[in-house]
């Protein structure tokens, strides 16, 4: 089979009207979380450094660089917004990495310029989404390499979303994956730096990029999903890979079948059993920080690998401390945004407990099934009494989802940050009813925000 021209017959082929309802409803709800985290995320340095380079072209003004007060150039704006998108690490997920922190910044951008509309914007999510989401299932072996999923296989699932709404053909969407493909890129050493969002940033140009390459005619290999030295030997060489799951493109989809990752906590999502784990135990055992004498928590070679840092520096640093997020839960029975603040890491009291931390690879956890991230926590107190809990699925996963209060509340949490109230009320609104939208408009009258 070419999978290269089975992805880009499934992305012209596809409409609004053949997108099971299940899927919209799912596109819908990562449209407003990737929306909410990315107003966010707008106001941290990473976002503000890169929203400085797009503001050296704003007098093209062709898209709204959001939560920043101006507009730019299409690529730059994409850029921008989506290095904010990830800056916070609070982005949904799915299997590994964040498949649409440069994917939604990518349609909206290039959706804005072209006048798109509500269903235009939906529809280019889900194909872009549905690719990516074969690419990574396709990849086993991509967690024992170097490549963060987000800038990799996240640059060729938003090259072919903006790709559908450029509305190319099936030849021109084969060379838009070729580019991407020599444009994706993300270093997992690179976590807990500003270089991590980035690569959603660079995600998010490169599919802009791609596709209006493709569109004036630049082409490229166009089997590069099966060529011999194509995307898999380059991202997956010496490790497994298996093209089977793009046969179900169009017939089964991924946002139905293996749904989206919601996070409910603003830090790597690879520690997120571990805090569910350590909440579970504060609220049904009264656990007090200074009766605590040691906390274990066993994970698995990649958690262990992947989340790196002991005590941390930085804010960013602290969302991959294992030592340190486990101590802020216990002390405050909460994880928020301003949990990572560079004055919050330095708390003595919580670097005191976050000293009692020590994280293990456990050779009896194991992910038993797809999607799990299980973690086991044993807490050892000062007068002897032990306490363990195992968690296998993180909340916010499709099998221990959030209400659709959480989904708000996350989502008001994180817009005001950047717009008011009533605002961000009228973004929930708008997002809502996407579908009826004949253009994107008053959505971005409010998501450009204040420069402030």
């Amino acid at each position: 089979m070419d999978y290269t021209k089975k992805a880009a017959e499934f992305v012209v082929q596809t409409s609004f009207d053949s997108i099971p309802r299940g899927a919209l409803k799912v596109a819908k709800t990562a449209l407003l979380d990737c929306v909410g985290v990315m107003l966010a995320g707008s106001k941290e340095e990473s976002a503000r450094i890169c929203a400085r380079l797009a503001e050296e072209e704003r007098s093209i003004r062709e898209a709204t660089v959001i939560g920043q007060g101006f507009k730019s150039s299409t690529l730059m704006a994409a850029f921008s917004n989506g290095t904010a998108a990830h800056a916070l690490d609070y982005d949904h997920s799915f299997l590994i990495g964040q498949p649409t922190a440069g994917l939604i910044p990518a349609i909206l951008a290039l959706g804005e310029k072209l006048g798109a509309s509500g269903r235009d914007i939906l529809v280019a999510y889900v194909v872009g989404f549905e690719v990516t989401a074969k690419l990574a299932r396709s990849l086993p072996g991509l967690r024992q390499g170097k490549w963060h999923s987000t800038g990799t296989v996240g640059s060729l699932g938003t090259a072919v979303a903006c790709a559908k709404l450029l509305r190319l053909d099936v030849q021109a969407i084969q060379w838009t994956l070729g580019i991407a493909s020599s444009m994706a890129s993300g270093i997992v050493a690179n976590f807990a730096t500003m270089t991590k969002p980035l690569h959603a940033g660079l995600a998010s140009r490169n599919g802009v990029l791609a596709a209006r390459l493709a569109q004036s005619g630049f082409n490229a290999n166009p089997m590069m999903l099966g060529e011999h030295r194509g995307f898999y030997d380059a991202y997956s060489r010496d490790l497994p890979f298996d093209l089977r799951s793009f046969k179900e493109l169009g017939s089964s989809f991924d946002l139905v079948e293996r749904g989206i990752k919601i996070k409910p906590y603003p830090c790597g999502g690879l520690t997120h059993t571990a805090i569910d784990a350590v909440l579970k135990m504060r609220d049904q055992h009264k656990i007090l920080p200074e009766a605590v004498k040691s906390i274990k928590a066993g994970v698995t070679q990649y958690v262990f690998n992947t989340i790196s840092s002991r005590l941390p520096e930085t804010g960013l640093q602290g969302k991959f401390s294992m030592p340190y997020i486990l101590a802020r839960v216990l002390i405050d029975g909460k994880l928020v945004l301003d949990t990572f603040s560079e004055e919050a890491i330095r708390d003595p009291l919580v670097r005191n407990v976050a000293e009692k931390v020590e994280m293990e690879v456990d050779s009896d956890i194991r992910e038993t099934k797809e999607g799990s991230r299980p973690c086991k926590v044993t807490i050892l107190e000062k007068d002897g009494r032990t306490l363990s809990d195992r968690v296998e699925f993180p909340r916010g996963s499709p099998q221990v989802p959030l209400s659709s209060e959480e989904l708000r509340m996350k989502f008001t949490e994180c817009a005001c940050r950047a717009l008011n109230k009533e605002a961000a009320a009228q973004v929930i609104k708008l997002l809502d009813h996407l579908e009826d939208l004949d253009h994107l408009d008053p959505l971005f009258e409010l998501l450009i925000g204040n420069p402030s």
